[in-house]
Order: C-alpha cells, then structure tokens, then sequence
C-alpha cells in the first residue's frame, strides 16, 4: 500500500488546463474514486489554483488517468503538467501545501481551510478511514507548528488581497468607482472588505441566490441583486469583480460590447477570480476592456515578499523536522506492535508450561524433576519458531536475515548500542 499525492497547480498548468479540472469533490465523485480497485481510501483537493488526489493505494499509476477521463481529456495532451509523490515525499507535499508554501501568494491561510474542508468531505463520504484519518490530523497539527514558529502566518497575503491591490494600483482613487461584485463566497466578501477599507463605496452585488446577495450588501451598504439582473446593470460598472461557481462562463464578447456601448465605450476593469472562468477569453480583445485572471495576480503584490521568502525557508526546515519525528514514530510504533505481539505470544507459552508444573505439584511429583521439566519445555518451545525461521533463511540463502538474527539474538546484553 502506497500513500499517494497526485494532481496539478499554479505551477504546472496554466489557467486553460486547471479549469478543465476544476471538480466537485462531493459524495459522487469520491464514491467513484474509491470504486477503482486498488484505491482504498481518497480524499480530492479542488480550488482555484491546483486539483489533487490524495490516496492509499496499490496501484499509482491509474490516478492520471483516471482524472483525464473524468474530464474527457486526451492523456497524452495532459500529462506533462501532472505530478506525483509517493509515501514520504507525498506527506511533505502535502505539509507544503497546506503551510501555504505551495501557493501562488506565499504562505496565505485559505488553503488550509480549503484542506480541512476536503478532509471533512471525505470523511462524511467515508473515503477516509484508518490510514488516512491520522495523516490528515498530524498534517494539521504539524501545520499549525511550522506556521506559527515560522512566521510564515504573520500578515498573510491571500488572492482577495492581490486582487484588491490590482484595482488600486490600476485606479489610484477608487472612492467614486462602481464596484460589481459577482459571487458572495469567501473570495467575493473579501475583496469587498479590503476595497471598502481602502475608500471604495459604491458597490453591486450579484448571486445566484437573492438572500446571500444581501447579506453581503448590508455590510457594505450595497445594492443587492440577482443573476438575471446582470445585463441590465453592467453598463453602470467600472469595475466588475466575479468569483462564482458556475461551471461555464456566462460574461461573454456580446454582452460586454452591448455594456461598452452603453456606457459610450469607458474604460471597464473585469477581473475573473473563478475556476472555471466566468468570464470568456475573448472578451480582452474589446479596447475599452481590461481583463484580469487569477494567473495575472502573481506577480501583484512585491510588499514584503522577502521577509515571506524567509520565513518559507525556516517554515521548510521545520517541515523536515516534523517529517524526521514523524517517520522516527511510524518506525517505534511498527516496532513496538512487534515487540508486544512477541511478548504476547513468548507470555503465552510460559504460562501453559506453568500451568503444567503446577498441575504436576499438586499430583505430590517431585519438585526438582517437575522444575527441570518445566524449565527443558520452556526452553524447547522458546526456541522452536526461531530455530526453523534460521533454517528456513539459511536455505533460502538470505545472509541479510542471517544477519539481522545473529545481531537480534547473539548480542551481548552488556554491549553497548551502536
């Protein structure tokens, strides 16, 4: 059994690739995964800037292509942007990925909520079960260290912030902006909250449901509206900020150029933070349109990256240190599950052959013959297992193990260790 960590980010697929893998990593899904006959427990990460697997299974090699499938893509065209690390490696991954270190904004905090809340779906799905059950809540535990004694958590910088510093850098004053927000998840409210803090105070907001519109508007004394509103109110927008969930985009070339005309062709601001996009492509070939994706971001935000890439370095060296504690206790618990069964079984013995002298005693036999008895049996059975595990080794010709038996059983107790 091989823990695993496949998948694709930032870093290996551009945005016209990860959005193709955007998935719903509900019930159905897992359920589909943990079908495959060598996956045995699975949890599926999938946001805006990677989609990964993480798995026990005896069969790695079906993962990728099993994703391809699930999307109907062409394995040959896909594959080089994916990765894959196996047991050791794949746990330092994944302490990577949820310390922020594998993010496109260094050491931001969404993720590891992001990761939790996989974890959480998984586990409600009944994917995750023994094995992966304690991985994930040393991953989280192990994270909480590594970012609290890095400082890699102090004044963290999350897409909704680079976004929000993308608008002001473009705009300088934006207090007389139009702000049309599209979505009211977690990335929406924040980009709401930064731009409000810095002066912004007309804003829309639109979402596929009326009441969670709302309760974003009323923090911010916006104007509520629903999907079908769009159209009508994106002539009024300077800036259009969407980050929503729909599997298609829904701004299109037609509708922008209808808004632009409207709006006598001012200059409008579009960024689309979604996975999959909101927003089509082609929409950046109108001249009055600046359009913006979550890859635009990357490079935004300069403010205190070097003090970030330094604690990144000692956030990295204590990921190493927890992956030594962890493997030193992995190895000292599989050994002592053999030390106790060894025991168990050497106790079990000992106490048959007691219970036999004593039998004999309680007959009037003579003791000094029942304890030499007792003590020739104990010693006969002690030794039978071993004796024919050396000949069995011996005839199989494995030095290694004649080894490990001469070093296990002929030390000296009085020897020190090594």
């Amino acid at each position: 059994m091989v823990f695993v960590a496949c998948g694709l980010n930032h870093k290996t697929a551009p945005i016209a690739v990860r959005e193709r893998f955007t998935l719903s990593a509900g019930n159905t899904l897992l359920h589909r995964l943990s079908k495959l006959h060598a996956v045995h427990e699975v949890a599926v990460l999938s946001t805006c800037n990677r989609t990964e697997i993480y798995c026990e299974t005896t069969d790695p090699d079906q993962l990728i292509p099993w994703l391809a499938d699930e999307v109907h893509a062409p394995l040959d065209e896909i594959k080089h942007h994916f990765y894959r690390y196996h047991d050791t490696e794949a746990l330092r991954h994944l302490l990577y990925v949820a310390s922020g270190l594998d993010s496109m904004m260094l050491g931001e905090p969404q993720i590891l909520g992001q990761l939790k809340q996989a974890y959480l779906m998984a586990q409600e799905a009944g994917t995750i079960k023994k094995n992966l059950h304690p991985l994930f809540q040393y991953t989280f535990s192990a994270t909480k260290r590594v970012r609290t004694q890095s400082g890699i958590g102090k004044n963290p910088i999350s897409i909704a912030y680079a976004a929000a510093q993308l608008i002001i850098q473009q705009f300088k004053v934006i207090s007389s902006l139009k702000i049309f927000i599209i979505g009211s998840g977690e990335t929406a409210s924040l980009i709401a909250k930064y731009l409000h803090q810095n002066g912004a105070q007309h804003f829309m907001i639109a979402n596929r449901t009326q009441e969670h519109a709302q309760h974003l508007a009323t923090q911010f004394n916006a104007q509520a509206l629903s999907i079908t509103d769009i159209p009508h109110f994106l002539p009024e927008a300077d800036v259009v900020i969407s980050a929503t969930s729909c599997p298609l985009p829904f701004i299109n070339k037609q509708l922008i150029e209808r808004a632009l005309a409207k709006r006598h062709n001012a200059l409008m601001f579009l960024l689309d933070l979604a996975m999959p996009r909101d927003i089509e492509p082609n929409v950046a070939e109108l001249d009055a349109v600046r359009l913006y994706n979550i890859d635009d971001l990357h490079n935004i935000v300069g403010e205190g990256m070097e003090e970030r890439r330094a604690c990144a370095v000692h956030a990295e060296q204590l990921i190493q240190a927890e992956l030594d504690n962890f493997m030193n206790e992995k190895r000292t618990s599989k050994a002592n599950k053999v030390i106790t069964n060894y025991r168990h079984q050497m106790k079990q013995l000992a106490g048959q052959e007691l219970q036999r002298a004593q039998q004999q005693l309680i007959e009037g036999k003579c003791q000094h013959s029942v304890l030499v008895e007792f003590g020739e049996r104990l010693f006969n059975k002690l030794t039978h297992l071993p004796t024919l595990g050396l000949k069995q080794v011996a005839f199989e010709e494995r030095v290694d193990l004649l080894d490990l038996m001469q070093y296990l059983l002929n030390k000296n107790p009085e020897q020190s260790l090594p």
